[in-house]
């Protein structure tokens, strides 16, 4: 109980809520970090031309033609590649190939290792240390590895790469969120719902679970960058996106046999768009850390 004046108030139990939610942050935070600002407007910019990228396109990206390694001009505006094709068109294509594959990727990461995570810190006991052992033997496997057996398995292409990314980022939620769910797990809300009459499933997915959301929202910011650039890097490589597929990783590698011959922009223009993509993403992902994170927000 708790005296104000002459009312005595009770003191209940009720779920805490954070000090900043991603909300705030989109409508008024941002204002106050330009580098933040920078980032999201880059972002959007680069996601609106993804998302209208068919519309863009001056040509068909997968087309040859025998307008080999043309310099930037009126009728092709980031010049031609190797076969011809129009290299403005095949950024613009690529861009939003990888931005789906990212994407989808680390949202798939997101949901089964939130859950993994959730129900491991929950639980406890034998099964939580099964279960993140298995995490940490699938976290023992580099990228490059999986990679290469996965394209073994299931053949090169997109939906390898998008498995792949999946794979390799599962860990990174389950042990956040498992941490988030250790922390709170016996909190004096969680008591009160199971007090209540609350099922487990509704303390993980009502209580638990939307207090979770603001690691979610930092990580996964900031691993989006990662896995467009880990994207780019296996199409580099010759085990990722393969071609005649439109990939920035891949119209860098070609663009580099053709750097000594003057066509700097196979390689440099689809370089540029990949490197401000990533720039992007960890700028607005550094901001909604600064904010999201309780820890430095009270720095």
């Amino acid at each position: 109980m708790n005296m104000q004046g002459d009312r005595i108030v009770p003191l209940t139990a009720s779920r805490p809520r954070p000090s900043r939610s991603w909300r705030k942050l989109y409508f008024g935070d941002f204002g106050g970090d330009p580098l933040g600002v920078v980032g999201v407007v880059l972002l959007a910019i680069l996601l609106l031309t993804a998302i209208f990228g068919p519309l863009l396109v001056t040509h068909d990206p997968i087309l040859t033609t025998p307008d080999v390694l043309l310099p930037p001009s009126a009728a092709h505006w980031l010049g031609t590649d190797h076969f011809g094709r129009d290299v403005f068109s095949r950024t613009i294509t690529s861009l939003r190939i990888d931005f789906i594959v990212a994407g989808v990727g680390v949202s798939g990461a997101i949901v089964i290792g939130s859950l993994i995570g959730l129900i491991c810190g929950y639980v406890g006991g034998w099964f939580d240390d099964l279960v993140m052992r298995l995490v940490d033997i699938i976290q023992s496997f580099p990228l490059i590895l999986v990679a290469m057996i996965l394209v073994l398995v299931l053949g090169p292409g997109v939906e390898s790469i998008v498995i792949v990314t999946v794979l390799i980022n599962i860990p990174l939620y389950a042990r956040v969120i498992r941490g988030q769910a250790l922390s709170k797990k016996s909190l004096e809300y969680i008591d009160a719902a199971r007090c209540s009459g609350a099922s487990e499933m509704s303390i993980l997915f009502r209580h638990l679970l939307p207090n979770t959301v603001n690691p979610i929202v930092i990580h996964g910011s900031l691993n989006l960058a990662a896995a467009v650039g880990n994207v780019a890097v296996l199409s580099f490589l010759g085990i990722g996106i393969r071609p005649p597929t439109p990939d920035l990783g891949v119209m860098v590698a070609e663009g580099t046999n053709y750097l000594v011959q003057g066509a700097w922009w196979m390689s440099i223009c689809p370089g540029l768009v990949l490197a401000t993509t990533i720039f992007s993403l960890n700028l607005m992902g550094d901001a909604l850390e600064a904010r999201l994170d309780p820890r430095r927000g009270s720095e």
